[in-house]
């Protein structure tokens, strides 16, 4: 007998890439597979600077705008950016100056975030998303 077993929705992402190399600058569009986490955020696997996937590293995204809140995280970390900026109370379905004027994404920007040293710890290693024990995730519905 097989147990019938359902999975996290995914939802396409809109990536804005930007290369702001002097000589060559660039923003590409891509669209790439996610997870939503709450409306306007999602996670998806994050993009290096040609578009190549890296594997084991996640991106928390704004979907009106495309732009990563946090990126290069580990699966723990990704989880734990959702959460904090989930509990901010702020639109997410809001246009991006709106939410960078809003000082209650203050605490999620580079340089003052919890996870922003995510990488130079051994527990950070690339693993799946979504994780089993993730907080944004109801396991009896997988």
């Amino acid at each position: 007998m097989t147990t019938p077993t359902s999975t996290v929705p995914t939802i396409p992402v809109r990536l804005n890439l930007t290369d702001n190399d002097p000589e060559h600058p660039r923003i590409e569009q891509r669209v790439v597979t996610g997870w939503p986490v709450a409306p306007g955020l999602a996670i998806n696997v994050t993009l290096d600077q040609d578009g190549q996937r890296l594997d084991g590293r996640y991106s928390l995204t704004h979907l009106p705008s495309g732009r990563s809140v946090a990126r290069r995280l580990c699966a723990p970390h990704v989880d734990q950016a959702a959460v904090a900026a989930i509990a901010t109370g702020v639109d997410w379905t809001a246009p991006a100056e709106q939410i960078v004027a809003d000082e209650r994404t203050v605490p999620l920007r580079r340089g003052m975030a919890d996870w922003d040293w995510c990488g130079y710890d051994h527990f950070c290693r690339a693993e799946a998303y979504p994780r089993p024990d993730s907080p944004l995730y109801d396991p009896t519905n997988r």
